[in-house]
């Protein structure tokens, strides 16, 4: 029996690293892929996000090496104007279409998203979503599917559901990150900080 490839976007934020287990725990072979869009928190991010890849690679059979794709991205944010309210034009699309076209050269057809909908974003639903993957399969020539398995649930929910055995004290969602000595820390100020802090120790 053959495996099943996967790649998942990855940013080593909450909901991108319990789907991260959710598919290993599946069975799949995952290809994770960390998007850069010129944002000012990224580089600490990424270094966090490849921090806890190799973690997690220590502990679980399946998991591919991380890459980095680059996308320009369709309007600058910056981190003082950076809220749950902003909506970022083609966010989604920027970030399937960077790891699709990355993921074709490898024979991958699937691209997981941790995607919740819960902020009302014309490109963050699974109406959105469906219409995006007919999209990409015309322009592939292949049955591309967008995995979408946290769409319509609560923060609250997937770490409830989904994160035992996660490392959620590992992950990083800032606007604002910062070095101290060898440590990545986030600024636990920002929207973002608020959203993890709130759930980071519901895991069962």
């Amino acid at each position: 029996m053959s495996v099943v490839k996967v790649s998942v976007l990855f940013s080593g934020g909450v909901e991108s690293t319990c789907l991260l287990y959710y598919l290993l725990r599946k069975g799949y072979l995952v290809y994770p892929i960390y998007v850069k869009a010129g944002y000012p928190w990224e580089s600490l991010e990424l270094e966090n996000a490849l921090n806890l890849w190799k973690y997690i690679r220590r502990k679980k059979k399946g998991l591919m090496p991380l890459k980095v794709v680059r996308v320009i991205a369709a309007e600058r944010v910056y981190m003082v104007n950076h809220s749950k309210d902003l909506f970022i034009p083609l966010r989604n699309l920027s970030l399937i279409l960077s790891a699709l076209s990355l993921c074709v050269q490898r024979g991958i057809y699937q691209v997981a998203v941790g995607s919740l909908g819960i902020y009302p974003f014309p490109d963050n639903n699974a109406d959105y979503m469906k219409r995006l993957e007919g999209l990409l399969s015309l322009g592939t020539g292949r049955d591309v599917r967008i995995l979408i398995p946290f769409m319509g649930l609560e923060k609250e929910e997937v770490v409830r559901v989904y994160g035992k055995g996660v490392p959620l004290h590992m992950t990083l969602s800032c606007v604002k990150p910062i070095r101290s000595k060898s440590k990545i820390i986030p600024c636990g100020e920002c929207e973002k900080c608020k959203e993890r802090e709130s759930v980071i120790g519901l895991s069962p």
